[in-house]
């Protein structure tokens, strides 16, 4: 019987491991897409909560004025990736927070926070922050 718990808990690990190796790389994707100024194209690819509390011209024009002065993206690496049932402001469900160390190209050390959802099956952006 501990036999069968322990096999049991190292496949539910592998399989939400998985998962949130997915959610990762559908952010790196997404991201790809921000760093290339397709700012209307990212806002496409977010949440549907996301597109409800954010008319695109909002999300282009921030976008425009937050990552504008900051240059290219030099390099990203991922700092931490956490999943979540629940979060402020945003109905239950499957989250997953990432954080990436970004240096552009006129800030060095900036910390991305690029929060996913898989409301809709497929992990998809709801918040993004640099600091």
């Amino acid at each position: 019987m501990k036999k069968l718990i322990v096999i049991l808990s190292v496949l539910l690990s592998s399989v939400l491991w998985a998962d949130g190796t997915a959610g990762v790389a559908a952010a790196k994707e997404w991201l790809k897409i921000v760093d290339s100024g397709e700012y209307a194209a990212s806002w496409q690819k977010t949440d549907s909560f996301f597109k409800s509390q954010l008319p695109q011209a909002n999300w282009d024009a921030a976008l425009k004025q937050m990552r504008t002065p900051l240059g290219v993206v030099v390099s990203r690496t991922e700092l931490s990736s956490k999943e979540y049932s629940a979060l402020p402001g945003v109905p239950d469900g499957d989250y997953l927070v990432i954080q990436f160390q970004t240096d552009f190209q006129h800030k060095k050390s900036s910390t991305e926070t690029l929060t996913m959802s898989k409301s809709s099956g497929n992990w998809l952006p709801v918040g993004y922050f640099i600091k």
